[in-house]
């Protein structure tokens, strides 16, 4: 897969179709190929990115630990939209990817076309949820990944997901199994230690869309309902996935996120979308 290096650090992504943009921005232990579904699903009318971001799955994990925070993050990604000369990009973040979405979009207006946020949020962690996470966070540092795997799946994926499709739920946590340890924990805390930005949600004036799980134990659906009023003209949708929509209802999210997308390229690409078809 190819890589480029931009902020300092070298990132491993996935580029498909042609088209307007659409770059993709993952969640926490996860990467660009659990995007797989949204790619498959975008690539024949739209330009489709995905990273793995700093210190997660391919790409590079730095020594520099500021690098981690969320505003740092978003640095990185303007960083790369330049240097794939992508901008404007429909920008689709999940969790993290949202969280450094938000940031992008107050800091650099001018990358971003629309946005979609996925199971994210503008408030700062929930104290309890921190510091559990930071004891997990105790063990890894002790003793490696193993130990923290058994409590993953339920709290990034839907109970039925992890039923019904074991060997994907297996081969991601295999996957972290071969991790960098280091960038497991600090991406962790970067998004431990986070910011409060609701109060400057209503800088973000591109058009936006707002999904959310309604069995993600890991953000409550107030968060994204806080997003969706706060965001001038944004709109919220319930699906019925847990933390990680778009791996429990790929289908689902993937219709929301084409069709919203449909309703804000520029008419010159809707034109060429309809001549294909």
């Amino acid at each position: 897969m190819p890589t480029v290096t931009v902020n300092g650090v070298r990132l491993r992504y996935v580029r498909e179709g042609c088209g307007e943009p659409v770059l993709l921005l993952h969640g926490y232990l996860f990467g660009a190929d659990w995007w797989r579904p949204q790619i498959d699903a975008l690539k024949d009318a739209y330009d489709v990115v995905a990273v793995d971001l700093r210190g997660q799955m391919g790409s590079e994990v730095t020594e520099d630990e500021d690098g981690y925070n969320l505003w740092n993050q978003a640095e990185d990604i303007h960083a790369l939209v330049g240097e794939l000369d992508v901008a404007p990009v429909h920008l689709v973040g999940l969790s993290m990817g949202g969280m450094i979405g938000m940031r992008l979009c107050l800091g650099y207006p001018d990358d971003l076309r629309s946005l979609v946020l996925m199971d994210t949020s503008a408030a700062p962690e929930e104290p309890e949820r921190a510091e559990r996470y930071a004891a997990m966070r105790e063990v890894v540092e002790a003793s490696g990944v193993e130990p923290m795997l058994p409590a993953l799946p339920s709290i990034f994926l839907a109970d039925d997901f992890i039923v019904e499709h074991r060997q994907a739920v297996d081969g991601w946590l295999d996957a972290l199994r071969g991790c960098d340890v280091k960038g497991v924990i600090r991406t962790g805390r970067s998004i431990d230690t986070r910011d409060d930005i609701t109060h400057r949600l209503a800088e973000i004036r591109v058009p936006t869309l707002v999904i959310h799980g309604s069995d993600d134990v890991a953000i409550p659906l107030e968060r994204a309902q806080e997003i969706a009023e706060r965001i001038p003209g944004a709109r919220l949708e319930i699906v019925s996935g847990g933390h990680q929509s778009n791996v429990d209802r790929p289908d689902e999210t993937s219709r929301l996120i084409r069709e919203f997308l449909a309703t804000v390229q520029s008419p010159s690409a809707s034109s060429i979308v309809n001549a294909r078809n």
